[in-house]
């Protein structure tokens, strides 16, 4: 799978540089089977081969790369933090009951969040570290009703930090970026599967505290 993967990204990736990188950051935001770290990686090692580190270079990546990725991660995110947005309420309503959850339970946990000092910077932790799965972030802060205008402007931040680590990895790892990007989706998965149980229970756990 990801090497007929890696061989149509590369021939698009030549042929559309930068708009390419903007694409698939959007794809790879939507559709799952897409590791979230496989663009940046493989555009860079394609795109930055044979190039010496420099300032040129750097901004060269910035330009072709990072930025775009950047954009792009933060256009594809909105549509799951949109669609959660708008119907996360009446889904707890319809389907709680089946789960043990209701919203009040769900508005507790979004109060207690919004009341944290900390949700700004652990948002922007989040979407800085590539092995956290980015649709996972975009379905609970969709969830919770993250403030739309904050969410845009963390979530870009945050990916503009992410694609310059990933950037720098796959411009001077080269050809180890397959092995890399076969692992972060391996532990994408594990991590999304960790998430959805923990706020499971932190939301029984709620409660049962009342």
């Amino acid at each position: 799978m990801f090497a007929s993967t890696l061989s149509g990204l590369e021939g698009f990736i030549i042929s559309h540089g930068a708009w390419a990188v903007f694409t698939g950051s959007i794809l790879e935001q939507i559709v799952t089977p897409i590791p979230s770290s496989l663009v940046v990686l493989g555009s860079s090692f394609i795109i930055m081969k044979g190039t010496v580190l420099s300032s040129g270079s750097l901004e060269m990546m910035f330009l072709n790369i990072t930025l775009p990725a950047a954009l792009g991660v933060t256009m594809g995110s909105l549509l799951y933090y949109g669609i959660c947005y708008k119907i996360g309420t009446p889904f707890v309503e319809r389907a709680g009951k089946y789960m043990g959850v209701s919203v009040e339970d769900l508005e507790n946990v979004e109060k207690r969040i919004k009341e944290s000092r900390y949700e700004n910077l652990f948002l922007f932790a989040a979407r800085c570290i590539p092995v956290i799965p980015s649709i996972a972030i975009s379905l609970f802060c969709g969830m919770i009703k993250y403030n739309p205008r904050n969410y845009v402007l963390i979530t870009f931040s945050g990916a503009l930090v992410q694609a310059s680590i990933l950037g720098i990895i796959g411009w001077q790892f080269g050809s180890f970026y397959l092995t890399i990007s076969e692992s972060l989706s391996f532990i994408d998965n594990i991590i999304l599967l960790i998430i959805i149980v923990a706020f499971i229970l932190l939301i029984i756990k709620n409660k049962r505290d009342k």
